[in-house]
């Protein structure tokens, strides 16, 4: 766009009004962007800075390439248009502002391509718009509701965009009708013969209005954005370029803990920067609403306003956080006026946790990771709902009744139940299974896991996993009373203290018969070959594996399903192909699925076996639904909306399947509960994969 003959602020008293108003709407953008950065910096340190080459491939993608809201491709084909018609539309904004200097961009001032895909751009925002706008007004998707900015700040922003993208078509419409032409566009020369009936002078006073319309229109927005819900416009990217390296399944360890103060998170400024910048980076778009199964089963957790409640308890407590308590007394702050008592003050600082956000909320989390896995802006919900649970158990014991005997049976047991831990093994009388105090060289450890060493439906999942490794000729072992809860459900329900210890102690067992990866490579004098940990449970799998490194204990351990497709990959067992006749469906465990990328193993197992292959439930992989016990979810009583469980076996009970496959105890536990609360024992077995490949073995 070459610029106009005619000074689009009709001199130097207008240029000068210009960069008195540019510059105030620079320093009102800038001192609120001041204040939201001096925030992050008051929360607690992290470091985001390795897997550099990663980083800039996520933001290339995540970013500039849009990726994660693609994946809703009809929104998302809308946003990603609008998100590159802003960036383009911004260089047009650059070379109307130097307009009012009489100069242009260099290369891309009088550029006619450059013109062509600006208006483009224009056209296609000016459509995405209308989609935005009918998908608000007529179709209404209740995850776009939000309490912290309500419905109508999505209306406003849509209106502001409109408003840039109108004042810009008449500011080209008119500038091609003043210059007769020599200012070429295309929307200006499809829109500037419109106004061939006015004079030169009057197409001139509206080029001028519209200019100035229009870089108000600009400014206004930039003051506003960071005060909005699109604040995530300018926190997106960096959220994305520091997003998590660390395995997905990991939780953050507190560190020293008997030195410590606090054991966990009730005020904002407790989380770390990157957390806070989650809310900041909120696009509000509700996905994680539409996939987290306890908003589905209507209980009162909704992951977004999770996110956008640490974000409100940020803002509300943001003058005390930066240390401006002061300003009650002069001006009122956050609609406090300062008229108002200590005590009315407090109360509109209400606490983050049992005020902004509830405790029925927190606690009714299965930590299923998939408002994790489905956010299209890399937000990590779990570990704060994690965090805030810390909270209420470790500082306030506060927490469901039901959960006190299973935090004193692992301390006193070692397991879940009043069961001596002296009986971790019986379920192995008579199988000829070796303690690893009989074997210690034993190349494979089955760790069995408390569901499979004490509860009586998963001891016989122990029992065929013990006849499969058998079947391979693998020599392995157990550990019989040496091994002890791994702690995952007291770290899920925020006993940070019960889970270090439950892990100290496992270490040192596991390290003390050489499994850990030091030792694997002969580094420490013991053993140089190859070892492993099975084991059929994904919550010890996903302990022992992401998190045990946290404290010293660094092992290669393998879900059952992944070794025993091993085993037949390396034709150290083999099946009777087509085994099974009946109709099977499988369901992806949260803590194998999202939580590591075990997909395909248990879905080539179970090809294997069955004739028919698995008809998958319309929620699926990365998709799944949760059983509903995960979290430490299986401890507690479920007493709001229906059952998590009833609701994923109706899924699976809609494929019309004899046999629903799991591939975790707890699984294996919530479905049978849920198969006798829909009466459907007839229709539908449940049963682990092992337990078909054992009777399969026997069956050969």
């Amino acid at each position: 766009m070459t610029p106009p003959a005619i000074s689009p602020t009709g001199g130097w008293i207008g240029t000068s009004i210009f960069v008195l108003i540019f510059v105030g709407a620079l320093v009102l953008f800038g001192t609120r962007v001041r204040k939201l950065v001096r925030l992050l910096l008051k929360a607690q340190p992290e470091d985001r800075t390795d897997h550099i080459d990663d980083r800039i491939g996520s933001f290339m993608l995540g970013v500039l390439g849009q990726r994660g809201v693609l994946r809703d491709p009809i929104p998302g084909i809308a946003h990603f248009l609008t998100f590159w018609g802003f960036i383009v539309i911004q260089f047009g904004l650059l070379n109307l502002l130097l307009g009012a200097f009489n100069t242009s961009l260099p290369l891309l001032g009088d550029n006619p391509t450059f013109a062509t895909v600006l208006d483009a751009f224009v056209i296609f925002v000016a459509l995405a718009l209308v989609l935005f706008a009918v998908r608000r007004a007529v179709f209404r998707p209740k995850q776009l509701d939000s309490f912290l900015h309500g419905p109508w700040d999505g209306y406003i922003i849509l209106g502001l965009i409109f408003l840039v993208i109108l004042t810009l078509a008449f500011v080209e419409a008119f500038d091609y009708a003043a210059s007769n032409g020599a200012t070429w566009t295309p929307l200006g020369a499809y829109f500037g013969p419109w106004f061939s009936g006015l004079n030169q002078s009057e197409n001139i006073f509206w080029y001028r209005t519209f200019w100035w319309f229009h870089i108000g229109v600009v400014l206004g927005f930039l003051i506003y954005l960071p005060r909005s819900k699109h604040l995530h416009l300018m926190a997106t990217p960096f959220n994305v370029f520091f997003s998590n390296y660390k395995p997905k399944g990991e939780l953050p360890l507190i560190e020293n803990l008997e030195e410590r103060e606090d054991y966990g998170v009730s005020k904002p400024e407790q989380f770390t920067w990157k957390q806070l910048l989650d809310g900041y980076a909120c696009t509000e778009c509700g996905r994680c609403n539409t996939v987290c199964p306890a908003t589905n089963t209507g209980k009162p957790l909704f992951p977004k306003e999770i996110i956008l409640g640490v974000k409100e308890a940020l803002f509300v407590h943001s003058d005390d956080i930066l240390g401006q308590k002061n300003l009650y007394s002069k001006l009122g702050v956050a609609g406090v006026s300062a008229d108002k008592t200590e005590t009315e003050r407090e109360a509109h600082h209400e606490p983050m946790i049992g005020g902004i956000i509830s405790k029925d909320a927190l606690w009714a989390c299965t930590t299923c990771m998939a408002c994790m896995e489905i956010c299209p802006v890399n937000i990590e919900h779990v570990p704060k709902i994690v965090d805030m649970r810390r909270s209420l158990v470790m500082e306030e014991s506060d927490f469901p009744p039901e959960v006190t005997s299973l935090f004193n049976n692992i301390e006193r047991n070692g397991n879940p139940w009043e069961i001596s831990n002296d009986k971790r093994a019986e379920w192995a009388a008579g199988l000829g299974v070796p303690l690893m105090a009989e074997n210690p060289n034993a190349d494979v450890l089955y760790w069995v896991g408390c569901m499979g060493s004490f509860d009586r439906r998963n001891q016989q999942v122990a029992t065929s996993v013990a006849k499969i490794l058998k079947a391979a000729n693998v020599n392995f072992a157990i550990l019989g009373p040496e091994e002890s809860c791994t702690g995952d459900p007291a770290r899920r329900i925020g006993n940070e203290y019960l889970w270090q210890m439950q892990a100290q102690q496992n270490i040192e067992t596991l390290n003390g018969y050489g499994f850990g990866k030091a030792d694997l490579n002969g580094h420490n004098g013991s053993v140089s070959k190859h070892r492993t940990i099975i084991t059929a449970c994904p919550h010890c799998f996903n302990t022992i594996k992401n998190e045990y490194p946290q404290l010293g204990g660094d092992y290669e351990v393998l879900h059952h399903t992944v070794f025993i497709d091993k085993l037949l990959q390396d034709e150290k067992l083999r099946l009777p192909e087509g085994f099974d006749k009946r109709k099977l469906t499988y369901h992806d465990p949260c803590y194998i699925g999202r939580y590591n990328d075990v997909y395909e193993e248990p879905r080539r197992v179970l090809n294997v076996l069955n004739s028919n292959g698995v008809t998958e439930m319309r929620r699926n992989h990365n998709r799944s639904f949760c059983c509903g016990g995960g979290g430490g979810r299986v401890w507690m009583e479920e007493k709001i909306g229906k059952r998590v469980n009833q609701t994923r076996v109706n899924e699976a009970l809609e494929t019309e399947a004899e046999v629903l496959a799991a591939a975790c105890p707890f699984c294996i536990t919530m479905f049978e509960d849920g198969v006798k609360g829909v009466e459907a024992e007839e229709k539908m077995q449940i049963e682990d994969i092992s337990e078909i490949i054992a009777r399969a073995i026997e069956r050969k």
